[in-house]
């Protein structure tokens, strides 16, 4: 099992749209992250030996990310650009029904297409996603995201280690092969502007939301799944208390000793909890 030996393409919108699809069992559309050289296999890569066995897995690279191709400009809030991709691939697949697994941005983007798709997701299991809550306690932005804006100013690999160090409570991950890894995948022909577009839609008030995405989760009714790093310096713990409140069916699983990569250091965990939750999806 390999990124190249399980990569597939769907033309969405006249755009090619890269993933890859393994395993068997219920339908499962992995969303990776928004970090700097951020791929669905640098996500979720080392869990789909295990997850696979058990589930469906789509893991997609989204607009502009890894493989997939971008429009030449963002005219639109990227959750819902990236939303309208989702739905593309799912139509291209001939999926009616799919449980959604989101990372960070990737979880925003899951909560995106099921308010609006409702009838079309079945699950959510959401990990860290920051858009869904509001930090309280900590300063805005977090200091993982005020490390992503300093690389995406001046992509340097001591920026891209500080950025990486945010990630990850066990400091010990954050060794030079992955900061490496994520390094070349960064600096990648468009990578760096793509990441600079995608983030520019958040901040750009033409492109804002009437309802932040926060303000909307109370209309979520299917069961969700929370899990967060009790030590996440990106998307801080005491915002997961907001959707795990306000989302009818939430249960909110909270690591202890794990930062904003649940999947990453608390592995064994996290494909545990994915294919209980998700390997059942009545």
């Amino acid at each position: 099992m390999t990124p190249d030996s399980t990569r597939k393409s769907v033309t969405v919108n006249g755009l090619d749209y890269s993933y890859h699809d393994v395993g068997d069992g219920p339908a499962v559309v992995l969303l990776h992250g928004s970090g700097p050289g951020v791929t669905g296999w640098a996500n979720f890569g080392n869990n789909l030996p295990v997850l696979s066995e058990h589930l469906r897995c789509i893991v997609v690279d989204q607009p502009g990310f890894g493989a997939s191709a971008r429009p030449d400009t963002y005219e639109r809030n990227y959750l819902r650009i990236s939303a309208d991709a989702l739905g593309g691939l799912l139509d291209a697949l001939g999926l009616e029904q799919v449980a959604l697994l989101g990372n960070s941005m990737g979880g925003d983007v899951a909560v995106r297409y099921t308010l609006d798709n409702p009838k079309r997701v079945t699950k959510l299991m959401l990990m860290g996603p920051g858009g869904t809550g509001a930090t309280i306690l900590g300063p805005s932005p977090s200091e993982g995201i005020t490390r992503l804006m300093e690389f995406n100013a001046e992509p340097t690999r001591e920026r891209m280690a500080a950025w990486v160090r945010t990630m990850l409570f066990d400091q010990r991950l954050a060794t030079d092969e992955l900061i490496d890894a994520r390094m070349a995948s960064a600096t990648e022909p468009g990578a760096v502007k793509n990441l600079q577009d995608a983030y520019a839609t958040f901040y750009d008030p033409a492109m804002a939301e009437p309802v932040p995405l926060w303000g909307e989760v109370h209309k979520i009714r299917q069961p969700v799944l929370l899990c967060w790093g009790r030590d996440d310096r990106v998307a801080p713990v005491e915002g997961a208390l907001f959707p795990a409140r306000r989302m009818a069916k939430a249960d909110l699983r909270i690591y202890s000793r794990c930062g904003h990569w649940v999947q990453i250091e608390r592995k064994s965990d996290f494909e545990r909890a994915a294919i209980e939750f998700l390997g059942d999806q009545q």
